[in-house]
């Protein structure tokens, strides 16, 4: 980074990477109907449809120094129902935040150079059951985490211009199954990523004021094959991406809040949507009904956004106040 209140849990199984399209009960999905009924039911849903687990927005609480998770429902002044922190997790201004199909959490350190791995349902003061790190690993000031359909770890490297990734399971001092970096890969400071339907990885390039789009399988000193950048596109300091469902592109820029982008979108192009009056928004992330939700660094705030969302709309609802512990906070992860 740049610088007890009763709840209402939704509900629907984890599902780690993919977009969810709500509760699902024996591994098939609900129909609409159902799906709003076992979120208005709450716990008595949760005995109706066994297997069925609360969806869970997870942050990094970059100057708490901690990571928290709320239910996908809760509003307001509300608890924390997961708040990893303590030293046996070693984590220490977080920032960068991943999750894997499993459920499985990555953090890492703002600036750190280790990611740790925390496992399914971990909270309180608990020890990382993974840590990637060491000098093959070549992991260099850790500024953004993703993990792909395939359970790769990617780990854009702020300080050295470059981007590893690792093999699902990854643990220790192990090296990087691929890299990008080198002077035609135009990355400059890269922090979040995200990556399409066709495997393209797109990187966040804080100090350039761009996203930049490789190939599936790019590797080494490759060009992007696609730039987002220029004066039509408003960004300043991007710092975290997502794919909303319909292919759109979010940003989360610090200086200037959310810009959303067509599908394909590329060069200096004016993006379609874009959601101001936001205090350092540092995180982005989509529901499985392609409602936005932001973190605001500054704010201490997440906030849900419809789908529709532009200009300095209105929350559906906001998550801040002390109790919710929030300080710092900036990506945003889905279970």
């Amino acid at each position: 980074m740049f610088n007890v209140t009763p709840r209402l849990p939704a509900l629907a199984v984890a599902c780690g990477l993919a977009a969810c399209s709500g509760p699902t009960a024996g591994g098939q999905a609900l129909p609409p109907a159902a799906q709003s009924l076992a979120q208005a039911l709450g716990q008595s849903a949760r005995a109706a449809f066994p297997g069925i687990a609360p969806v869970r927005v997870f942050t990094s609480n970059r100057d708490g120094g901690n990571v928290l998770g709320f239910d996908i429902s809760d509003s307001g002044d509300v608890s924390p129902a997961i708040d990893i922190a303590g030293p046996n997790t070693q984590l220490s201004d977080p920032d960068s935040l991943a999750i894997d199909a499993h459920g499985d959490l990555y953090a890492a350190n703002d600036g750190g150079e280790e990611v740790f791995v925390f496992g399914k349902n971990a909270h309180g003061n608990v020890k990382p059951i993974r840590i990637i790190g060491g000098s093959k690993s070549h992991l260099g000031p850790t500024e953004g985490l993703f993990v792909d359909p395939k359970g790769d770890l990617w780990v854009s490297d702020y300080g050295n211009d470059a981007v590893t990734e690792y093999a699902p399971g990854a643990h220790g001092n192990v090296a990087p199954v691929d890299t990008i970096s080198g002077n035609a890969t135009h990355l400059d400071s890269p922090t979040g990523m995200a990556m399409n339907a066709s495997g393209r990885l797109y990187v966040a390039n804080a100090h350039g004021g761009s996203v930049t789009v490789y190939a599936a399988g790019a590797h080494g000193d490759t060009g992007p094959v696609a730039t987002i950048a220029g004066n039509k596109t408003g960004l300043e300091q991007p710092f975290a991406l997502a794919f909303a469902r319909n292919g759109r592109l979010l940003v989360a820029d610090e200086a200037s809040g959310i810009a959303i982008f067509a599908p394909g979108a590329h060069g200096n192009v004016a993006p379609v949507a874009k959601i101001t009056g936001l205090d350092y928004p540092a995180g982005v992330m989509v529901d499985g009904h392609d409602h936005i939700w932001v973190s605001e660094f500054s704010g201490n705030a997440i906030d849900e956004y419809p789908s529709n969302a532009n200009g300095n709309a209105t929350p559906i609802k906001r998550i801040a106040g002390p109790n919710t512990l929030l300080d710092g906070s900036a990506f945003l992860v889905k279970n």
